[in-house]
Parts: C-alpha cells; structure tokens; sequence
C-alpha cells in the first residue's frame, strides 16, 4: 500500500473491538475504536469532515446491537452526513426483520453475521486493497457489496 489506510471499528464487544482491531493492524491499518457510535466523532459531525478524494477513513465496520444507536441508524446518519467512506461492514449475530434487511441492502455495505472467520474479514480487505491498488485513490462512490444470505424473520 503507497499511503496509510485508516479504519474506524464500533463495537460495545471488547472482544470483537480486539479481534477486528488486530486483524486490521497487521496489515498496515491505522486503527481507531469506539464503543459506542456517539462516541465516534463522524457521528457528531453535522457534515462529513472529510475532503471528497481522501475519505477520514478507509473502511468503517461498525456492530449492529449496541447502546444508544444501532449500527444500521448509525451508518444511515454518516450517509445523510455525505460520509465518503467508501467500504463500510456491519457485523451482527441477531436475525433481522425483512425491514431491516432491506435497509441494509439500500445502503449498499458488506454484512459479516456473528460469529465469522478472520478469513472473510480478510477477503473483504483483500477485495479493498485490490481495488484501491488498482485505481490508485478512492472511488467516487461508495463499493456494492453483496449482502450475505440470511433468512429473514417473518
């Protein structure tokens, strides 16, 4: 990589928080975790900070089940923000409702459920920095992940 890739991780699990945290560190990662959405500062911004060819962070992953705000509410308020960062992940070990479902499939991110393997996180990173060495900066938009399959609760 020719230039320092950055990451934000929110997860209220210590655990998930270290172990996402690490995987992102050996591989170049600057690395920075909250607990708590409210807590993380594009979440306080009332625009994004960022300028539009160099995002604050190249991937955000964010929990789904955490304290004050979920993780898809949270992702949907960086992208009313104009947050630019283009690869955002949502992790989950809950079964959602075909509501929530769909709200995740409009905002177009990639989707980890709990409990997952370092190997796809890796491949999800894999995936990024291939394009990023490809294209040489970030996208204009944002990346189209596939949302996994997951039954839906009726």
């Amino acid at each position: 990589m020719s230039h320092i890739m950055k990451a934000v991780i929110i997860d209220d699990d210590p655990s998930i928080r270290a172990l996402l945290a690490n995987a992102l560190h050996r591989r170049g990662y600057e690395v920075v975790v909250y607990h708590n959405p409210k807590e993380c500062p594009l979440y306080s911004f009332d625009t994004c900070p960022c300028q539009a060819e160099k995002p604050c962070p190249t991937i955000i992953i964010s929990d789904f089940d955490m304290p004050n705000v979920n993780g898809v509410e949270f992702i949907e308020t960086l992208r009313e923000k104009s947050c630019k960062c283009p690869n955002i992940a949502l992790v989950s070990g809950s079964f959602f409702s075909r509501e929530v479902l769909e709200r995740v499939s409009k905002l177009k991110i990639k989707f980890f459920a709990k409990p997952f393997h370092r190997s796809q996180i890796n491949d999800w990173l894999d995936q990024i920095e291939t394009q990023k060495g490809q294209q040489g900066q970030p996208d204009d938009g944002y990346r189209v992940f596939a949302v996994e399959d997951r039954p839906p609760l009726q």
